[in-house]
């Protein structure tokens, strides 16, 4: 499906754009550029997305320690 969409924007933005950087600047195809954009994206995204994700998976384990400590602590009162 991704490989469909990328071929219809890139058959349909054939245009050459010119992209200015701080410090340089480029000429690329609009559907190139497109595709840096979106990619781009998509890794800054994860990356900032991990380290609350491994937050949360630590936070779960120091739950399950706690919860399975209480369960032993309240069996062997029974």
């Amino acid at each position: 499906m991704l490989l469909l969409v990328a071929f219809v924007v890139g058959t349909q933005n054939p245009n050459v754009v010119e992209v200015n950087f701080i410090v340089a600047s480029a000429e690329m195809p609009l559907a190139t550029l497109l595709s840096l954009c979106l990619f781009s994206g998509i890794i800054l995204g994860v990356l900032f997305n991990l380290s609350s994700i491994v937050r949360l998976k630590q936070k779960n384990r120091q739950l399950h320690k706690t919860n399975n400590l209480l369960l032993n602590k309240d069996q062997s009162q029974s």
